[in-house]
């Protein structure tokens, strides 16, 4: 009986994962932005990078990432975070007609609501594992943060082919509870949680969910609203799990829907 929720956890992530001409259509795109960015002076490149590149997008809620890094002699470089961004900003505005600042990047979104966010960076040298490091605004622009995104691509890489494809499934699947619960944790942190989370295997993804729900309950100190979400997430997995092994199929079903929204009802009706 397990069966129905293994097929209706398949059927969910076929309904959110992004099919390779979606992620091919939205890769394009965001070329096409980068190279219109670098031939402003102050830019020196741009790099596209993010979940699709690493393959954890979900549809409906994933966007292009690229970071675009001002030349080391521009004054850009000397700005306030806010302000960085406010500029990239405008040299958007003067490209494409939707842009709006989101958080500490720069959305540009298109006519098929398409979108691609523009995050400005400082290059600041190669590290001890030899990844290139950036400076960053932070979520709220108030200072700054170091970003070194092929850090985050060869951990996603090495935890991909240590624990198969399920690692990936698992981070889409805690993606979309992420994006329909308000979006307590960053989509960046969620892929650096399940990778510190599952070292040597990672079991049957209802259970895994349990398993990263509980690993970020214990070790994300938010704020009261953040660890509410976060506990009412582990208890609704464990309760949903508990009610799947015990042969309680339709609990179970009812409460992972609790857990995952009206797409994952959808594929139990």
């Amino acid at each position: 009986m397990t069966d129905q929720i293994t097929d209706q956890f398949e059927a969910f992530l076929q309904r959110i994962t992004l099919s390779d001409g979606e992620k091919l259509n939205a890769l394009e795109q965001g070329q096409r932005l980068s190279r219109r960015i670098e031939q402003r002076p102050e830019v020196r490149e741009c790099l596209i990078t993010g979940s699709m590149v690493r393959s954890t997008a979900i549809r409906k809620f994933s966007d292009v990432d690229i970071v675009a890094v001002i030349e080391p002699n521009d004054q850009l470089v000397r700005s306030e975070p806010a302000t960085l961004v406010s500029t990239v900003a405008q040299m958007l505005r003067e490209m494409e007609s939707d842009v709006q600042v989101s958080e500490n990047a720069v959305r540009v979104t298109y006519i098929d609501d398409r979108a691609v966010d523009v995050l400005a960076s400082i290059h600041l040298g190669i590290n001890s594992e030899g990844d290139h490091e950036y400076r960053i605004p932070t979520a709220h622009r108030e200072g700054w943060e170091v970003y070194a995104p092929e850090a985050q691509n060869r951990r996603i890489r090495e935890a991909t082919a240590l624990l198969g494809e399920d690692f990936k499934r698992l981070i889409r699947l805690c993606k979309w509870w992420n994006k329909t619960h308000g979006q307590p944790i960053s989509s960046h942190e969620i892929e650096l949680f399940a990778y510190e989370t599952f070292h040597q295997a990672i079991p049957e993804l209802p259970l895994a969910v349990v398993h990263f729900s509980d690993f970020c309950r214990r070790h994300i100190d938010g704020s009261p609203l953040t660890q509410a979400r976060l506990l009412e997430f582990n208890r609704l997995a464990q309760d949903a799990y508990t009610k799947q092994t015990s042969g309680d199929i339709q609990k179970s079903s009812e409460l992972w829907g609790r857990v995952f929204g009206d797409e994952f009802t959808a594929v139990i009706a």
